[in-house]
């Protein structure tokens, strides 16, 4: 497992506690999601606004094998139920103020890693005469 910031440590509690149906399935998945696509982004970005060629040719991946992959490679590196426990006692005595500010943050982070992947790929796509 590796040692981690106190705030992936408090986005992996955050996400455990979202809803109790499956809680693993929460963090590992959520944070696959939002992993490849930061990654993606990174790799759209170098490829298109450097002389690096490093965007993958989908053609030859198959996309849904690439994410179990990822989602594989992810469980294996965060899921530790020991340590998220440890994260529980760590964070349980946490203010309502301070955990409404840290759903927000944690919001802000998920959903703001998608919306600026996103919006890069809507911005390149308008202005993509005007950048060569």
């Amino acid at each position: 497992m590796l040692p981690l910031c106190k705030f992936y440590r408090y986005l992996i509690y955050r996400l455990y506690h979202f809803r109790d149906d499956t809680p693993e399935i929460n963090v590992i998945g959520t944070l696959t999601i939002v992993h490849l696509v930061q990654i993606l982004g990174v790799l759209f970005f170098v490829d298109k606004f450097t002389s690096f060629k490093v965007w993958p040719d989908w053609t030859k991946y198959n996309p849904t094998i690439c994410v179990i992959l990822f989602g594989v490679l992810n469980f294996l590196l965060l899921y530790n139920k020991k340590k998220w426990k440890s994260y529980d006692k760590e964070f349980k005595d946490e203010s309502a103020r301070h955990k409404r500010n840290g759903t927000i943050v944690v919001l802000a982070y998920l959903m703001g890693s998608i919306v600026l992947f996103w919006g890069l790929l809507f911005s390149y796509s308008l202005y993509q005469d005007s950048l060569k």
